[in-house]
């Protein structure tokens, strides 16, 4: 497997980049500064890209241009979610973005759940977009792969409906329901109190 990540020349990043190394000891793990990225970002070449948003900002427009023609998949590392609804409306390949302040134990599972397909995010999507309508549309549904059921029990369970009420209105049991749910969050690789709109 090779694993690039992007990030600025400070120690800080090159932490991170030890941390890669020492997790993925039989894999290749490339380092390259976000202005200066010579890593050839296609799915020929790298398995994942790893992008540091630290510091970030004054080179925002490149990296979303880096990025926006390519379908290799992307997990960002920021330390709030201020870049969430922008990146993940431009770039095609994100495939979430998580605290790069938390847990090193959680960057490498992210890691592994966006290597697998999935999806990993350490803050809510649905928050970020102000609610489901503003922010995720059948594009984002498809690739997460839900089914048409999945997505009217997600959007149900945002508008703050309970197992209960979900049931009633769709003519299932509360178990059938229960299982959709946990189909969901597998598959947006999410917890269950990410589900409740803030």
């Amino acid at each position: 497997m090779k694993i690039a990540y992007l990030g600025n020349d400070n120690l800080s990043c090159k932490g991170i980049y030890y941390i890669l190394e020492s997790c993925f000891p039989e894999d290749q793990v490339l380092f390259s500064t976000i202005k200066n990225a010579h890593i050839p970002l296609n799915k020929e070449y790298c398995d994942v890209v790893i992008v540091d948003c630290e510091g970030i900002d004054s080179c925002l427009d490149e990296v979303i241009g880096c990025f926006r023609d390519t379908e290799v998949p992307l997990l960002a590392l920021a330390a709030h979610e201020n870049f969430l609804k922008q990146l993940h409306q431009e770039i095609p390949g994100l495939r979430g973005m998580v605290n790069r302040n938390g847990h090193a134990d959680f960057f490498i599972k992210a890691i592994n759940v966006v290597m697998d397909g999935g999806y990993c995010y350490s803050w809510s999507v649905f928050g970020s977009f102000n609610g489901i309508r503003g922010g995720l549309n059948d594009k984002m549904y498809e690739k997460a792969g839900l089914t048409r059921r999945e997505r009217e029990i997600l959007e149900l369970c945002l508008a703050g409906e309970t197992n209960k009420a979900i049931s009633i209105k769709l003519s299932r049991s509360e178990k059938t329901i229960s299982a959709h749910k946990y189909n969901i969050l597998r598959k947006l690789g999410m917890k269950g109190w990410q589900l409740k709109i803030r």
